[in-house]
């Protein structure tokens, strides 16, 4: 399986649209489709986006190997029984807790 399948395989998984991922990573639709059919390779700054906004490490995405993901907000994101709504009143909680004082 090629890095466009996986993010293609892991987003539709997360029940998320090419919008929604584009709009987290500041690209357009259009990249991140060329990205899933492998017309495109991202950069490594906007992979290492990618896998966290997908719940996974840069290494599932470029290799396929899962490895536990032991920071709360991937793990979040990943959450494929959470909703929208809920994984960002989630992730609003863990930013008021870890706010600096």
């Amino acid at each position: 399986m090629s890095l466009g399948e996986r993010v293609r395989e892991r987003r539709n998984n997360l029940r998320i649209t090419q919008r929604e991922v584009a709009t987290a990573l500041g690209v357009t639709p259009q990249y991140i489709s060329l990205i899933e059919q492998d017309d495109t390779t991202p950069s490594l700054s906007l992979l290492i986006k990618l896998a966290e906004e997908l719940g996974v490490t840069t290494d599932y995405l470029l290799t396929g190997k899962e490895f536990l993901i032991t920071d709360p907000i991937p793990a979040i994101k990943a959450a494929a029984g959470l909703s929208l709504k809920a994984k960002r009143l989630l992730l609003e909680l863990i930013e008021e807790f870890t706010e600096p004082t």
